[in-house]
């Protein structure tokens, strides 16, 4: 067997997706996890092409240099390789600034934004707790061969390692991990409430996901083997199973299938942020929730609206719209958000709030918005480089970003979410 091919790395900047940038002694960049800006390392090579490399810290005791942000991961399963939590190696205290300036260099280096232009717009946000903030969490189920129990996936990984607790998930969750037995390759999604306290569970299959085309690898569970056992008797199960939650002052029904944030801690940070963002919301007369999912912001900093439009892919979180939006003057639209138009006729968008997936609005998406016209829209991104891309985009439209406000959500990961406030 082949040893591994190492270089020594000198990382002095954090980029998107969570790696620490710098350059090799051959000029080429080197893109390497697991270590700091201003840290020395030796790392494993995982990816050598001509301009660039892709390489990873094997071990901690390769840093050779330490920076003084670094720690030592309080979860033993992170330790042990579990990829839920990639940034548990640098304190919680400097995580945010390491966001902010993440999305400073995706906006200079993608969206071709001028250094002073650049400063002027990014600003720190809030975050969330470091630990017990996550009301949902995601379980797979151990290979026939590790044993019986539940596990989260190693980073850019199929294999799974056994898990007996988890430090970021919500308390109401934590409890119930250790007497869960899940069947292998089946995936289990388990989400509470933090209002009432209830727990919702919904599962996958391996055929259920070989049937929608999805390619990642799967273990078959055996012959009539039960997909999941021990979850407690009060748990709702199933895709009709919903939770209430309470975000601002405000009821939303959550049902199962449809997405919400990472907790209420960060779907309360976000509505303040959204509202500082378009205090025009106050005064208007039609807003628009694109990408609305459940009506997070339609039912809550869209409330002085006089109409609301929300529009929505997911049947699920449509439903949860209509009964989160019950007695007010709206519309739901079940669609793409790039295939809607705003009708002939309707009166005119005075705000925007849009909130799209990972890849952000792409050209299909800013092309729907900026039809209507609207003169104020707020972007909430969960991507640096998608927010950069799509600045460019809306800069096309006659949109100028005006401020955009960083905010961690998911502390102890890369993931980072940002409320830009773009005006034409």
């Amino acid at each position: 067997m082949d040893t591994p091919r190492t270089v020594t790395v000198s990382p002095d900047r954090l980029v998107a997706g969570g790696e620490a940038m710098g350059r090799l002694d051959d000029g080429r960049v080197v893109f390497v996890r697991g270590v700091l800006p201003g840290e020395e390392a030796e790392a494993v090579v995982r990816n050598d092409r001509k301009d660039f490399v892709r390489a990873e810290l094997a071990s901690p005791d390769d840093v050779t240099e330490a920076s003084p942000q670094r720690v030592v991961p309080t979860c033993p399963h992170r330790v042990a390789g579990c990829g839920g939590c990639g940034w548990m190696h640098l304190d919680t205290r400097h995580q945010l600034e390491a966001k902010v300036e993440i999305v400073k260099e995706s906006l200079r280096r993608v969206g071709k934004l001028d250094v002073e232009v650049v400063e002027q717009l990014v600003e720190a946000g809030a975050s969330v707790e470091p630990y017990g903030y996550r009301t949902t969490i995601r379980l797979t189920g151990l290979p026939s061969k590790v044993g019986r129990g539940v596990g989260f996936r190693e980073e850019r990984s199929d294999e799974i390692v056994p898990i007996d607790h988890c430090q970021v998930a919500h308390e109401n969750i934590a409890r119930l991990i250790r007497n869960l037995t899940v069947a292998p390759g089946v995936e289990l999604t388990l989400r509470t409430s933090e209002a009432t306290g209830g727990v919702t569970a919904r599962w996958t299959k391996p055929e259920d996901r070989r049937r929608r085309g999805e390619k990642r690898r799967t273990i078959d569970a055996k012959k009539g083997e039960q997909a999941v056992s021990g979850l407690h008797s009060s748990v709702h199960i199933g895709d009709r199973a919903f939770l209430t939650e309470r975000v601002a002052d405000v009821n939303l029904r959550v049902s199962a299938p449809s997405f919400f944030q990472s907790g209420v801690q960060a779907a309360e940070l976000l509505v303040d942020a959204v509202e500082r963002a378009a205090p025009e919301l106050g005064r208007a007369k039609h807003a628009l929730d694109a990408y609305g999912g459940i009506g997070l912001f339609a039912a809550t900093v869209m409330r002085p609206a006089r109409h609301v439009t929300l529009v929505e892919s997911s049947r699920s979180a449509c439903l949860d719209a209509e009964a989160n939006l019950e007695g007010r003057s709206h519309t739901i639209v079940r669609s793409d958000m790039a295939k809607w138009a705003l009708p002939e006729g309707s009166p005119p968008i005075d705000v925007i709030v849009a909130d799209p997936a990972r890849p952000g609005l792409a050209k299909p998406g800013v092309g729907a918005l900026a039809a209507t016209e609207a003169p104020v829209l707020v972007l909430v991104s969960c991507d640096p480089v998608s927010l950069a891309r799509d600045t460019q985009l809306l800069a096309e439209h006659g949109y100028t970003a005006e401020r955009v406000e960083v905010l961690d959500l998911f502390p102890q990961t890369h993931h980072v979410e940002t409320v830009t406030r773009f005006v034409r």
